[in-house]
């Protein structure tokens, strides 16, 4: 029965050993890989496409707070990711980058 205790570890050389090994990997330098660059984004009052202008342009009508917005998510998503709009889950608002793309005017942002 000695003989079998000797060739496993005990309780306390395992955890001398797990400590061991926690230890070196502290030490070793941390590699992280460089962070990848976000791809630019279109300006917000470029490049909307039909779904796009029609839902803004509903929105407009309705001096740019609405309790109901009929679009399709993909739509809403959209605009919202590019800061024309934002939606709440009970309503949604026209930004004013919103305004300008819906008016067509380019000049300063916020």
């Amino acid at each position: 029965m000695a003989d079998a205790r000797n060739d496993t570890p005990s309780y306390l050389g395992r955890l001398v050993r797990g400590l061991r090994g926690a230890v070196t990997l502290r030490l070793r330098p941390r590699q992280r890989p460089t962070p990848q660059r976000a791809p630019a984004t279109p300006p917000p009052d470029e490049g909307l496409d039909a779904a796009e202008q029609a839902a803004l342009e509903q929105l407009g009508a309705t001096d740019g707070y609405a309790t109901r917005w009929p679009v399709g998510r993909e739509v809403a998503r959209s605009l919202a990711s590019r800061q024309l709009v934002v939606v709440a889950p009970d309503y949604v608002l026209l930004t004013k980058a919103g305004r300008r793309a819906l008016t067509g005017d380019a000049r300063g942002r916020d």
